[in-house]
C-alpha cells in the first residue's frame, strides 16, 4: 500500500547534530517497520516522529502520508482519512508541496472504503493522470464503478487492467464480473476460463468459471468446477452458493436447498444468497 519513495534529509536541519540524529533514528526505525509491516511498531515511530518539534512543513507531510498508507495497510480507513487530512492541511496552509501521487491514490482508496465514492474518484483520476496504467489505482476505479452500478465504465477500466497485467487472475476476474453485470456473458466466460488458466487449483477463479457457466445456461459443465471450487475454499458463502446453484440448475433441489442454507449462514448480509435462501426454504 505504502509505495512512497521517501527520503528524509535530516543532516542538513539546522539544529543541533544530536538531536537531529535521534529525531532521524526514530523518523528511520517507523519508516523501516512500515516497511516490515509492523505496524504497530510504525504508527508508535510515526507519532513519537511527528512530536518533534524539529519537522519542516515538507517532512511533516510525508510523515502523515506514510502514516495515513500504515493505517490504511491495516483497513482503519478512517485512522487513515485522518491522517490524509493532516497531510492536505499542512500543504494549504504551510506551503509544502504534495508531489507523489501514491498519496493521492492512497486517500482515494480509503475514501472509497468509506462510501465517498464521488471524493475518491477525484483522487484516484488525479493519481492515474501521473502514475498512469498502475495496478492498484485501476482496481480501486473499476471496484468503485461496481458500487455506483457504472459498469460499462468498469469493464473499460478493466480491459486496461487485463492490458497491464496480464498474468494477474485478479485482473482477468474483475473483468469476468464486470461483463456479467452488462450481460456479456460470453465474454464473462471466456475471461473466467483466462483466470482459471492462471491459477487452476485457486477456489475464487474455478467459483468464476463455474458461476459464469451458471449463467450461460451450462450448468452441468459448471458443477465439476463449482465442487472443486468447494473443495479448495469450503467455508466461503459465495463458492457454496455457487455450488447450490449448480445443483439446483442440474435437478438436484434437495442438496441445492440444504447448501443454500449453509451458504446464508455463512454470509446472512449478501441479498442474493439471501434471496436464494428465503426462496428456496419456503414449504
Amino acid at each position: 500500500m505504502r509505495q512512497l519513495a521517501t527520503l528524509l534529509l535530516f543532516s542538513v536541519w539546522l539544529i543541533p547534530a544530536a538531536q537531529a540524529q535521534q529525531v532521524e533514528d526514530t523518523c528511520m526505525a517507523a519508516l523501516q517497520a512500515a516497511d516490515n509491516a509492523e505496524y504497530d511498531s510504525a504508527i508508535e515511530g510515526f507519532e513519537a516522529c511527528l512530536a518533534s518539534e524539529e519537522l519542516t512543513p515538507d517532512q511533516e507531510v510525508m510523515i502523515y502520508a506514510e502514516l495515513g498508507s500504515v493505517h490504511l495497510a491495516r483497513e482503519d480507513y478512517e485512522a487513515a482519512l485522518q491522517a490524509y487530512a493532516f497531510t492536505f492541511a499542512i500543504a494549504e496552509t504551510q506551503g509544502a508541496e504534495i508531489s507523489h501521487p501514491m498519496i493521492y491514490r492512497n486517500r482515494g482508496i480509503a475514501l472509497g472504503q468509506t462510501q465517498a465514492f464521488e471524493r475518491a474518484l477525484r483522487d484516484l483520476y488525479r493519481a492515474q493522470s501521473m502514475l498512469g496504467d498502475d495496478p492498484l489505482t485501476l482496481i480501486n476505479i473499476g471496484w468503485i464503478y461496481g458500487q455506483l452500478e457504472r459498469h460499462e465504465d468498469a469493464v473499460v477500466i478493466y480491459d486496461r487492467l487485463v492490458r497491464t497485467e496480464p498474468d494477474w487472475s485478479g485482473a482477468w476476474l474483475n473483468r469476468s464480473a464486470a461483463f456479467l453485470e452488462i450481460g456479456m456473458i460470453s465474454e464473462a466466460v471466456s475471461d473466467a476460463r483466462r483466470a482459471v488458466e492462471i491459477e487452476p487449483e485457486n477456489g475464487s477463479t474455478l467459483n468464476m468459471l463455474c458461476w459464469t457457466l451458471i449463467q450461460d445456461d451450462r450448468a452441468e459443465t459448471a458443477l465439476p468446477l463449482c465442487r472443486q471450487a468447494v473443495e479448495l475454499e469450503p467455508d466461503s458463502g459465495h463458492i457454496v452458493h455457487s455450488l447450490a446453484a449448480a445443483l439446483e440448475a442440474t435437478g438436484e433441489t434437495r442438496r441445492a436447498r440444504r447448501l443454500y442454507a449453509q451458504a446464508h449462514r455463512m454470509e446472512p448480509d449478501d441479498p442474493e444468497i439471501t434471496a436464494d435462501y428465503e426462496r428456496t426454504q419456503r414449504p
